[in-house]
């Protein structure tokens, strides 16, 4: 072999490995965005499992109870507790549904449709949910806001009703 084809062969081979490690970032860049959207699914059940455990802290629980059963008697001290818990919330939906704009993370519904009774099956909730204008927050999809709005506001109390075999 003379020399030329030699060159050829070595050329060929370098650009077999610029090739193959191309592939090989690829494959990874593909690995790192699944490993990232598994950590902000992580991320964003957990920060709603914090916000949920609030809930149920001897503190909070009465507060939130009285805002299901009789919110005309909180307090103002009692109505800023459950507007922060509304907004911890509200916070985590604007969050998942700008991840899932950018198609990062794409559990938003799932957040706002399974778990947004809890934090908004009552008439407090529905009010301040009212009185945020949720049209104008960055990233809030419209279909947010109906489907919040569209929570039977005496759903949290029915579910206790019903846990207790009331109904």
């Amino acid at each position: 072999m003379n020399k030329t084809n030699w060159k050829d062969i070595a050329e060929l081979i370098g650009i077999a490995a610029i090739v193959a490690s191309l592939v090989f970032v690829g494959m990874q860049m593909q690995q790192d965005r699944v490993h990232a959207r598994a950590e902000l699914g992580a991320d964003s059940f957990s920060n709603l499992a914090s916000i949920s455990l609030e809930m149920t802290s001897d503190e909070f629980a009465p507060i939130f109870a009285k805002a299901i059963e009789e919110p005309e008697e909180l307090t103002t001290s009692e109505k800023l507790q459950v507007n922060g818990y509304l907004e911890a919330f509200t916070y985590l939906i604007l969050r998942d549904c700008y991840l899932k704009e950018r198609e990062v993370f794409v559990e938003c519904e799932i957040i706002v449709s399974e778990y947004g009774p809890r934090f908004f099956g009552n008439h407090y909730a529905q009010s301040w949910w009212r009185l945020q204008n949720p049209a104008d927050l960055t990233f809030m999809p419209s279909w947010v806001d109906a489907l919040i709005t569209g929570i039977d506001p005496d759903s949290n109390i029915e579910l206790l009703d019903a846990l207790q075999g009331k109904k």
